[in-house]
């Protein structure tokens, strides 16, 4: 499967809970993001870069010509006007405060997934990554995570542009 592909394998929107309520991320069809080094070409379409994640976001709809080595990753956005809302391959798992990340491991490695950090303070949660490294298998299996015996929150890394508030 091309970088194309794989970037329309992507959902239309992506259900978070926050705080006693949802939010529904629909993806845009007008813009799209690479991580890593741009062309020449590509360069003229950026709209905004992430910086420090290597992460441009461009106009238009990927090319179907893309080299391999690229990757696109699906952009969101709460409404049509709001921050554009970057989701990588990542995802982060909270469980009952009572329940180790380390109880559900053989589940996660069956639904493709390996722990990649386990933060020293909450042993309950974790960032997670598929197996295979691409963001369409874990954007499909955030329902299965969910599903997980004692999960209490599942989020895919979402990345925005950096705001600054007004102080007045």
């Amino acid at each position: 499967m091309n970088a194309l592909q794989l970037w329309q394998r992507c959902p239309e929107f992506i259900d978070i809970d926050a705080e006693k309520r949802s939010i529904r991320l629909l993806k845009r069809d007008d813009c799209y993001a690479i991580r890593g080094k741009l062309s020449q070409q590509q360069s003229s379409d950026v709209m905004m870069r992430l910086p420090g994640d290597g992460i441009s976001i461009l106009r238009g709809a990927p090319p179907g010509d893309a080299l391999p080595a690229f990757e696109f990753l699906p952009v969101y956005a709460v409404a049509g006007n709001s921050p554009p809302t970057v989701v990588t391959e990542r995802v982060f798992l909270r469980l009952e405060e009572v329940t180790p990340i380390e109880s559900v491991r053989i589940d996660l490695e069956t639904l493709g997934f390996n722990i990649d950090n386990v933060p020293a303070h909450a042993r309950h949660c974790a960032w997670l990554e598929p197996k295979s490294g691409r963001v369409d298998d874990a954007l499909s299996n955030l329902g299965r995570l969910r599903a997980l015996p004692g999960a209490a929150h599942v989020e895919p890394q979402l990345l925005r542009p950096r705001s600054w508030k007004n102080r007045l």
